[in-house]
């Protein structure tokens, strides 16, 4: 199939979501190389100045926001799956960032939160991203940013929705080669 040279986007030039023709004009794609590129900073001021990770950095700043909660909500709340949730509070109790408390008369359940040391990593890195949010946002007006924040809210709640529709049956299971196996045992169509 011939795919025409004009759906290919140049940097500069917007994305078509209206009629998408190319990668290039999918608003996952768009979001993703966003992310990419505006949370490399973000990523940089953790890793470099305080020797944190990003996840470490978005559990923080969850939990100093909305107060303890139990992992899987924590998880849940950062779209983090648990397997990584569980390594990225292991490392931030390590640090000292983060205290478990178990849930009185359920010893399987436990509360995550934040250590006064990690409320005062939160306080010193938080302006430190505000920063680059404004460095980015600059260029919109205040009627701009208050659009995109509609937009956002109403494309969230819509993708949670159809994720919820198009939830698979079942999960390819990583302990049985997960996706690497389903893709051996189906052949492409032609």
């Amino acid at each position: 199939m011939d795919f025409p040279k004009a759906s290919l986007a140049t940097p500069d030039s917007l994305p078509h979501f209206e009629n998408p023709q190319s990668i290039f004009d999918l608003l996952n794609f768009q979001l993703h190389e966003f992310l990419g590129i505006s949370g490399s900073l973000v990523t940089r001021i953790c890793e470099n100045e305080y020797g944190i990770t990003r996840e470490e950095w978005q559990f923080a700043a969850m939990l100093a926001e909305l107060g303890g909660m139990s992992p899987s909500d924590l998880a849940a709340r950062t779209t983090v799956d648990r397997s990584q949730a569980s390594k990225t509070l292991r490392g931030l109790m390590v640090k000292g960032l983060v205290d478990r408390q178990p849930v009185p008369g359920d010893g399987r359940k436990a509360r995550v939160l934040l250590t006064e040391a990690g409320m005062q990593l939160y306080r010193q890195i938080f302006p430190r991203v505000v920063q680059v949010h404004n460095e980015v946002m600059q260029d919109l007006s205040t009627e701009e940013r208050e659009a995109l924040a509609r937009a956002m809210h109403v494309l969230r709640a819509r993708a949670l929705a159809v994720a919820q529709r198009h939830k698979p049956e079942g999960a390819a299971g990583r302990r049985l080669g997960g996706s690497r196996a389903r893709w051996k045992s189906t052949p492409l169509a032609d």
